[in-house]
């Protein structure tokens, strides 16, 4: 069990990194005057990092719907700096941009990029997580992050009759603040914190590199927790490292929100509790349905909400652990 949790946490690692440096040198160049004629429509796509493969996926997706149409995709990486997102607005409308996918790095700085694109009287449509101001984006496509959380919670109450919970956060993120907030109210509203406490909580930043000695750090604080809830996928790997350099695998549950390939391997294999699946295929393909809406008559809707599905040992197996769905 150790070496199969190992080798599939290793090799998420050793791909993860490299394929975000690989991945924008391949299909995101900088400059795309060569290929540029007056009947494309160029887009742009800011992410705040390109180090997950949620993203690239996303982003892999989008290109095919937009390539399809004969038209361009120009994509940058904002690597969670959110300064340097704002930039990367600016420097895509010079670019020649006609509309930008946005995932912000933070919910609410985020609107110095959004007046930006607005003064430029460029579309911005949001994808995967939310911005405080709305009302300066033509669209939001966004998972049903509130009720992923609230899935894990309801299974973890029909699983235990108590539990110490450690939560690993992305506060600064709105998607992975509503998860972390929909699994509490769950908790709040279907039990109680008597019997369901949270014993500790830390910042991983969505990142597995982070959320690994920040759960090392909080299982020495905690050292009766028997349970975890991460925001995403990555913290979860890095939280199952943590656990399992503690010798301390036997009695967690950890749970997480993405379906990513590696975790429905892991849930499969019972090393991990669950994961929420998000549809990266389903959130590309409207998104770019909006921004070409967005580009002509306008978008009809201001939010399209995409459903999750809870995955665990038992609902996994129609799920390929070799992609994303």
């Amino acid at each position: 069990m150790k070496n199969r949790l190992l080798m599939i946490i290793g090799n998420f690692i050793l791909l993860a990194v490299p394929a975000s440096l690989t991945y924008i040198l391949l299909f995101c160049p900088g400059d795309i005057s060569a290929n540029r004629t007056e009947r494309r429509i160029i887009f742009g796509a800011t992410y705040m990092t390109m180090n997950n493969p949620y993203y690239q996926v996303l982003d892999i997706q989008l290109r095919s719907e937009i390539e399809e149409r004969g038209d361009v995709l120009l994509t940058r990486d904002a690597a969670m700096n959110q300064s340097r997102q704002n930039e990367e607005i600016r420097e895509l409308i010079e670019a020649g941009v006609q509309a930008i996918f946005l995932t912000p790095v933070e919910w609410d700085t985020s609107e110095e990029g959004l007046r930006i694109a607005a003064r430029a009287n460029i579309p911005v449509i949001v994808i995967d997580a939310p911005v405080r101001n709305t009302e300066l984006t033509a669209c939001s496509v966004l998972s049903d992050n509130y009720r992923a959380g609230a899935l894990c919670a309801e299974d973890l109450l029909k699983t235990r009759d108590s539990a110490n919970i450690i939560l690993l956060e992305h506060i600064t993120a709105r998607s992975g603040a509503e998860r972390i907030q929909g699994f509490l109210d769950t908790i709040r509203e279907k039990a109680d914190f008597e019997r369901f406490k949270i014993v500790g909580s830390g910042e991983s930043d969505g990142q597995i590199e982070n959320a690994m000695p920040v759960m090392e750090k909080l299982l020495k604080q905690a050292p009766d927790a028997d349970t975890v809830m991460a925001l995403n996928d990555p913290s979860a790997f890095g939280a199952l490292a943590a656990i399992e350099g503690a010798g301390l695998a036997d009695r967690f549950l950890v749970y997480s929100v993405d379906g990513s390939p590696e975790a429905k391997a892991l849930v499969r294999d019972k090393l991990m509790t669950a994961t929420c699946a998000q549809f990266p295929y389903k959130i590309a393909k409207e998104a770019a349905e909006q921004a070409y809406n967005a580009i002509g008559s306008g978008c009809k809707r201001h939010e399209i909400i995409i459903p999750v599905e809870l995955l665990t040992a038992e609902t996994v197996e129609p799920y390929a652990t070799t992609g994303w769905q």
